[in-house]
């Protein structure tokens, strides 16, 4: 038995953003995950767009939805150091029915160097 649906539409706009900070920390880096620099991994910003994502439709869906997410992409293009402060702000690009795709950018430091950029498709199902 499947779970019903929530319409994505019901809880989001087209253009809709949420952002969420985060220091770059030993956990973070590249040395935990098998690299040869001291700088932000690249699974670790996939984890964190698609744990804002979550984050953010469980708020919006206010405890009666959750969701699953079905395609991510990721282009890292600059290091971010330990101790960086990293933005990441998710942009509500596109809704099918009970699925959202979220554009993502990621920047760190005063001047807002852009650390990555990337997609997030969930679909959303009612808990």
């Amino acid at each position: 038995m499947g779970h019903p649906t929530v319409q994505a539409q019901a809880l989001f706009q087209t253009g809709q953003q949420f952002q969420k900070t985060w220091v770059v920390d030993a956990a973070a880096s590249a040395l935990s995950y098998g690299g040869d620099l001291d700088v932000l991994a690249t699974p670790v910003i996939v984890y964190w767009i698609e744990s804002y994502a979550t984050e953010c439709i469980r708020l919006a869906g206010d405890g009666r939805c959750g969701s699953v997410g079905h395609a991510v992409s990721v282009r890292h293009v600059a290091p971010a150091h330990p101790g960086s402060a990293v933005r990441l702000t998710i942009t509500v690009e596109a809704m099918f029915g009970n699925s959202l795709r979220f554009s993502a950018r990621a920047v760190a430091g005063e001047a807002d160097t852009l650390i990555a950029t990337g997609s997030h498709d969930r679909t959303l199902v009612e808990l």
